[in-house]
Formats: C-alpha cells, sequence, structure tokens
C-alpha cells in the first residue's frame, strides 16, 4: 500500500549504490530453472533489464503507469527485455510459460491483505509453467511494537549531475496490525530550488503458516526455506525469511 509512489519514477534510483552483486544474484537462481523470468513488482525495471543483457528472456510489470514510461525511456534498447503496466493480483499475460519468477525484499508485503496474497500468488501460478520456480524474500512479523526516530538518508553515490536527491523518513511498527509504517518525505533541489513531496508506505507482514498455506492451495510446493541469500537454513531466530517454491504438476496438485 504506498502513496505518491508514481511522484518516484523520475528519481527511483535516487541512490547510485552498485547492485551488481545483488542482479548476479537473480541471475545465478534463474540458470537453475530456464531463461524465461517474471519480475513482478518491478518500478523502473532495472532488475530486468541487467538479466535481459545477460541473456535472460524477461518480463517484468508494475501496476504504476509512470514507472513503465520511465523504464522504458530508460531501457528501450535492451533486447529481451519486455515493461507491461500489470496487476500482480489480476494477471493477464500472453505467456503462461516461464520458468522462473521472484519478488525481492519486501515487495509482497505491499499486499494489504491475505486475500490479495493468494490472488497474486494464483496469477503467478498460471505464468509458471510445470515445475517452474518462485522466489520470494519476506519479513516475519514481530510481537513487539515499535517507533523509529526521524532519520535523513542521502545517496551513498550521487547519481544525477542535475540535481540533488534526498529522504526524512519516520518509521513505526504495529505489533497487534502486523503492519510496518513508513512516512517519508523526498527532497528534490537543482537550478530552480528545492522542491519535495511526501511519501507514505504501509507494510503488511504474514505469519508463516498463512503464506505456506496461501502456496500450497494454487499448487505450489515449499522446496527450502533460507534466513539469507547465501541460503543458511531458516532458524526460529531470524525475521527474515527466504522461501523457494515450484509450481507442482498437475497430477500432484
Amino acid at each position: 500500500m504506498m502513496n505518491a509512489y508514481k511522484k518516484h519514477a523520475v528519481v527511483w534510483d535516487w541512490d547510485g549504490f552498485d547492485h551488481t552483486l545483488e542482479y548476479e544474484y537473480w541471475c545465478e537462481y534463474a540458470k537453475h530453472y530456464g531463461e524465461k523470468v517474471l519480475i513482478p513488482m518491478c518500478a523502473l525495471g532495472q532488475t530486468g533489464a541487467y538479466m535481459a543483457q545477460k541473456g535472460f528472456l524477461v518480463t517484468a510489470f508494475d501496476i504504476t503507469k509512470e514507472m513503465i514510461d520511465e523504464g522504458k525511456k530508460r531501457f528501450h534498447s535492451v533486447e529481451n527485455l519486455s515493461l507491461e503496466i500489470a496487476d500482480i493480483c489480476d494477471l493477464h499475460l500472453s505467456e503462461s510459460d516461464f520458468d522462473f519468477c521472484f519478488i525481492a525484499t519486501q515487495d509482497l508485503h505491499l499486499l494489504s491483505d491475505l486475500k490479495m496474497v493468494r490472488k497474486a500468488f494464483q496469477s503467478l501460478a498460471l505464468h509458471l509453467r510445470e515445475g517452474g520456480g518462485l522466489l520470494l524474500e519476506l519479513v516475519l512479523p514481530s510481537s513487539e511494537s515499535f517507533e523509529l526516530p526521524k532519520q535523513t538518508f542521502y545517496p551513498r553515490v550521487p547519481h544525477y549531475t542535475d540535481k540533488k536527491v534526498w529522504k526524512e523518513s519516520r518509521n513505526r511498527y504495529d505489533a497487534f496490525t502486523k503492519r510496518y509504517y513508513i512516512d517519508q518525505v523526498v527532497y528534490m533541489q537543482d537550478d530552480k530550488g528545492i522542491t519535495s513531496f511526501p511519501y507514505s508506505v504501509v507494510l503488511q507482514y504474514y505469519e508463516q503458516e498463512e503464506i505456506r498455506s496461501a502456496l500450497k492451495d494454487v499448487g505450489f510446493v515449499i522446496t527450502g526455506e533460507f534466513q539469507n541469500r547465501h541460503k543458511e537454513s531458516w532458524t526460529s531466530k531470524s525475521r527474515e525469511w527466504i522461501i523457494e517454491a515450484e509450481k507442482q504438476k498437475i497430477g500432484l496438485i
């Protein structure tokens, strides 16, 4: 659940940090399943563009037109990359034989209730081939509420030559609702002065059994549970939860 997301499009990659290691991680994972990759909730599609340049056939989508339009401006010359405007909860692409799909970081938590999560899993299942892989990166809910002090974030590597971008953020977590609230102000400074806009995000966290059940109901079988990208087995001490699942063969559902 996000407000002012579309205003981010022109400065979404405001932090110019090099994400090559992350992109390579997804490339290595995809190789285990095949060359056709589906990337939901892709924003500008930077990861998809990198993977396409590495030889994968990538379809990446986002629900926000402004993000996809900006992505097409930046990556229009990249072959084997298709950027689409689409809703993960109601997905209707022309292809249904993707080998691998992933939802990185906390993007799945942008879906505000379990009904939406189930719809998303159903949509993805319909677009993966039998035996196709799905990887989810999640955060488990904490049992205690907390609030963080206001912080100012500057880009780790300056990215733009025509403007400066920075953010102020104040975050809090409600253990009763299992929701994490992010309230930001995005600042942009150029030769005309400083402008800003507010940006609010609500992340809904889910219990493990809710996610496991939702995956099983639409025909996925979990093949691995990890606590980090090094594939260390998940333990109850970790709130980071990475799930690897595969779409079952029809006769096994």
